[in-house]
């Protein structure tokens, strides 16, 4: 088994985590947090009775989601794996007007030991309008280089929808909320499932100017195991897995896109692993998104391709350490550089961080 130290560089970059403080960040569980504060085990009981059936399955009933996630307990997780640096993507910072979100990114701004990069929040449905979140968010802080507004939705009941419908990126107001992507020089993090990859190769053909990564590969639902009805059998999961292969080789071609090796953990790809007991072996991680991670670099290119945690959302999972492993052995094959560029070149390039 590879070890950490074989990596060619000491300062991984992690351009995919989440920070939240439960009673000090408006998030939807707020409420439960401060009416049972200091006492994990009734915030958890609450919450589970509280949450809509589609969001514990989706998270997972162990998730971390429930309490604090500062960047020392970040820090804790990751500790083996040589990050010095860490990009914030939004966190579902409530909203209830659109300059709502802007209050995250001035809390990430201040936070100690806070990141390196943002990827905040804006509704590009409001079109044009949405280029005054943008400003927003650049006044709040230097560290603002992209927006993510989640695309994802699914028609399946038991899967938790991210986004408003399933084509929302194709209509007229999103496409002019994406378009002050480019007018703010900032990137986009675009988030869908699997049978929406598509969506995203339609934004880049759509303004080329906008610099775009791929969140999660896709979040193919089901790929790996039954979630939701879907992928219940192997013929059912070998056909959700051509056409996502297919996706992502089309997605590939269009030079500006990039891909996050990162969200493969979470339960609605079906693995399974967020009820074991313990953490998943390397050799298993291996087995099971070896495929998944070989294909997405050999469409991309190392050049194009980011290692990224997803924490702690992938945690219900895996440990830090178990996930880094895996992904070493995965890449075994691939020389200094190309493993640079996986945990570190790629994305300072990409979150302009240098």
């Amino acid at each position: 088994m590879p070890d950490l130290v074989a990596l060619p560089i000491d300062d991984v970059v992690d351009p995919h985590i989440h920070l939240f403080d439960l009673l000090g960040t408006p998030r939807p569980m707020q409420p439960i947090g401060k009416m049972f504060r200091g006492n994990d085990k009734l915030v958890r009981a609450a919450a589970l009775k509280a949450m809509p059936a589609a969001t514990i399955a989706y998270f997972g009933e162990r998730t971390s989601l429930l309490g604090d996630y500062l960047p020392s307990h970040y820090r804790e997780d990751s500790g083996s794996s040589r990050v010095t640096r860490y990009v914030h993507i939004e966190a579902g910072w409530s909203d209830k007007t659109p300059m709502d979100p802007v209050g995250e990114t001035a809390w990430l701004d201040v936070l100690p030991d806070g990141p390196s990069a943002i990827v905040a929040h804006a509704d590009l449905t409001r079109g044009t309008a949405a280029g005054g979140v943008m400003r927003a968010h650049l006044d709040a802080s230097d560290k603002v280089r992209g927006i993510r507004h989640s695309m994802s939705w699914h028609e399946a009941d038991g899967v938790m929808d991210f986004g408003t419908a399933k084509a929302m990126s194709r209509m007229s107001g999103y496409r002019a909320g994406f378009d002050q992507l480019a007018v703010y020089g900032l990137s986009f993090d675009a988030w869908c499932f699997g049978d929406q990859i598509g969506q995203v190769a339609e934004l880049a053909d759509h303004n080329p100017e906008v610099p775009i990564v791929l969140c999660h590969l896709g979040t193919p639902v089901g790929i790996g195991g039954e979630f939701a009805g879907i992928g219940a059998t192997e013929d059912e999961r070998a056909g959700i897995a051509a056409r996502w292969r297919d996706a992502i080789s089309d997605l590939a071609t269009r030079p500006q896109v990039h891909a996050k090796i990162s969200g493969l953990l979470m339960p609605v790809l079906g693995f399974g692993h967020e009820t074991d007991a313990a953490s998943p072996t390397v050799d298993r991680l291996v087995d099971e998104l070896g495929p998944m991670v070989t294909h997405a670099i050999d469409a991309f290119g190392p050049d194009r391709c980011m290692f990224a945690s997803n924490f702690p959302v992938d945690r219900v999972s895996s440990d830090y350490e178990t996930v880094t492993r895996a992904m070493l052995q995965i890449t075994s094959g691939l020389d200094d550089a190309a493993r640079a560029a996986l945990w570190r070149d790629t994305a300072a390039r990409f979150y302009r961080l240098d």
